[in-house]
């Protein structure tokens, strides 16, 4: 199964959604940074209100290509469907379309035992699992790279919370990973083994969360690059093992529904507006942190911040809530 070969690849709504000022998201390797850089506040909004942008995928995620084209630049695009990312839009996951160049097949077929050097002395338990990226950010530095792949850049990859890789060694202060890229490591302190996820609590979403606080919201994001509302919940609850589908519409018809004023640290609150129509609908999530405070991100050219409910125009439109933990 093809995996994504960049740091983070846009899910875009069609090939012709893609503007030339989104030029930098669309290579291999990817420029988010200076993409996000040269995006200013119209042009941001433009990706919302033009519903640009779908979705966002993280280096190494899994997706299945569905069909192939090319746009009238000669660009090579493929329409695909990402399983991680649960949707009513399809059932096989999220749908959208990403340049091919951002795609790699499957991971090299290597094993612990082509590892030299970090692998001496590391037990059996220490091979042939995951890692997940639990720092906001973390550098995967390419020590074989991957012949006739993309190439990372000259330094560093950046790699996004809640990225997947292959591991095939650990010390101390070192992880050894397989990548569509090749072979790297990173920093130990950055990373925690995928067979012992975070502890699924209030009290662990609630650190998590604050390290996104000033975070710029990006519609559609969902990477520590920039997160919407929905990508921010979906990503914080995956780390403490829940898995949630990607859009706050789908995520609200999943959980235990709970009285608004029964509402406790740790719940989802969910949010409904007017239609163009007149129809009241959820368009908005946030996760509670206790004591009257909202974590979220709450919209375009805004930033990740916790605020109080009381008083604001969240109480009238809180419509919601759901529990997702025990």
């Amino acid at each position: 199964m093809p995996r994504i070969a960049v740091s983070v690849a846009g899910l875009w709504r069609s090939p012709q959604a893609a503007r030339p000022i989104d030029a930098p998201a669309l290579s291999a390797p990817v420029q988010l940074e200076a993409w996000l850089a040269a995006l200013d506040d119209t042009t941001r909004l433009a990706l919302c209100r033009d519903k640009l942008l779908v979705s966002q995928v993280l280096f190494d995620t899994p997706v299945t290509v569905l069909e192939r084209t090319t746009d009238e630049t000669g660009r090579d695009w493929c329409r695909v469907v990402v399983p991680s990312q649960a949707s009513a839009l399809d059932p096989r996951g999220y749908p959208g379309w990403l340049p091919a160049v951002q795609l790699a097949e499957e991971r090299p077929a290597e094993t612990a035992g082509d590892v030299g050097g970090l692998a001496d002395g590391v037990g059996e338990d220490d091979l042939e699992g995951e890692v997940v990226v639990t720092a906001s950010r973390a550098e995967l530095v390419l020590t074989s790279p991957r012949q006739g792949g993309s190439a990372a850049g000259d330094g560093p990859l950046a790699l996004s919370f809640l990225t997947r890789l292959r591991r095939l060694a650990m010390t101390p202060t070192r992880v050894e990973v397989i990548s569509p890229l090749g072979r790297g490591w990173l920093s130990r302190d950055s990373v925690q083994p995928a067979e012992t996820p975070l502890p699924a609590d209030a009290a662990t979403l609630t650190q998590l969360g604050q390290r996104f606080e000033g975070l710029r919201y990006l519609w559609a994001g969902n990477s520590s690059f920039g997160y919407d509302c929905s990508g921010l919940v979906h990503s914080l609850f995956a780390a403490i093992g829940i898995a949630l589908p990607r859009d706050a519409g789908d995520q609200l018809a999943t959980g235990t529904p709970v009285a608004l004023e029964a509402r406790r640290a740790g719940d989802l609150l969910y949010f409904e507006k007017p239609d163009a129509s007149g129809r009241p609908v959820v368009d908005h999530v946030g996760l509670y942190l206790g004591e009257d405070t909202l974590l979220h991100a709450p919209t375009n050219n805004a930033r990740v911040e916790r605020r109080r409910l009381s008083g604001s125009h969240y109480a009238e439109q809180l419509c919601a809530v759901r529990r997702h933990l025990g």
